[in-house]
């Protein structure tokens, strides 16, 4: 007898994560519906009995477990070459569904060939919207950062690294790439151009493949707002924020290189550097008036802007390829 066709391939890719990798399954076992899936987990050599878990409370869970720490990039390339849906959907594991937010995707594809991949609505756990989409890196959208126009226009629609949506979107939208964290895919697309380039660590990764889809196969990428993914953000480096900062900027500065060359890169990254530059001044004198009771808070936004400066400057020091 003949295996049921599987609609959809769900790929998480994991390193330490039991507890939430435990309840982004769980969510998508409660909210996904009408299509056949399934799951498959790449465990990026953690020590948190992830591994034992997956094998006792999700027995039919496809596991690859990695012998060695591989890396975001890596770890979902080896996981896609596993997947037998027609349509890869990659979730992170910080997340869990909203709503039915897997077929949403998979009808958009389905009824929309000119499509090759599509993202979601990301909300953090009370409804707040989080960067979902936005535009590529760019001399013009750093020009965009510098001079802050979209603070100062908001509603002008101008470049964006990461563009925060809002009600006002009511439809499918066509961008240029879309938030790693919650992206469906077509398989033929990943079969002709492959997933992620493995230059990056983590990071821009999904910029750079969203890039090809466009520039290589000519084929659209879309946000959906009807499809409603909560994500807690950041869990992997919650206790290292700079190394974090160190691998998007990386990122930046590989993808930059990639496409227009060492010089371009460079008078890109420092106009992000001045913007940050800028922005850390305001938030220094912001901490020095601050009661005693915030300035933790204060703090880490200082430290993050300054972290954003240096490795706009300096964005290989301390990143292990």
């Amino acid at each position: 007898m003949p295996a049921t066709p599987i609609d959809v391939s769900i790929l998480f890719a994991n390193w330490n994560g039991r507890d939430i990798l435990r309840d982004a399954i769980r969510s998508v076992r409660e909210k996904t519906r009408g299509l056949t899936f399934e799951i498959i987990v790449v465990d990026d050599c953690s020590t948190d009995d992830s591994v034992d878990m997956l094998r006792r409370e999700f027995p039919d869970v496809k596991l690859i477990a990695n012998e060695r720490n591989l890396q975001f990039a890596k770890s979902n390339n080896i996981g896609v070459r596993h997947a037998k849906g027609q349509y890869v959907f990659l979730l992170n594991t910080d997340t869990q569904l909203f709503n039915n937010a897997v077929k949403v995707c998979m009808d958009f594809l389905t009824q929309h060939p000119e499509a090759g991949v599509c993202g979601c609505w990301l909300k953090g756990p009370d409804g707040s919207s989080q960067v979902s989409f936005g535009s590529f890196p760019s001399f013009g959208q750093a020009l965009v950062d510098a001079f802050f126009l979209n603070d100062l226009f908001p509603k002008a629609h101008l470049p964006s690294r990461g563009a925060i949506p809002d009600e006002s979107i009511g439809g499918p939208m066509e961008v240029d790439y879309v938030t790693g964290a919650a992206i469906m895919i077509r398989k033929e697309v990943i079969d002709e151009i492959g997933l992620f380039d493995e230059l990056y660590i983590a990071y821009t990764e999904e910029t750079d493949f969203c890039y090809r889809v466009r520039h290589v196969l000519n084929k659209k990428v879309y946000f959906l707002p009807q499809a409603e993914i909560m994500h807690l953000g950041g869990m992997s480096y919650r206790a290292a924020p700079e190394y974090q900062v160190r691998l998007m900027y990386a990122g930046y500065d590989k993808f930059l290189k990639k496409y227009h060359g060492s010089t371009y890169s460079f008078s890109t990254r420092m106009l992000y550097a001045w913007s940050y530059f800028f922005k850390m001044s305001v938030r220094f004198f912001r901490y020095l008036f601050t009661p005693r009771d915030e300035r933790q808070r204060k703090k880490r936004e200082l430290l993050s802007a300054w972290y954003a400066v240096r490795y706009s400057l300096l964005p290989d020091r301390g990143v292990i390829d």
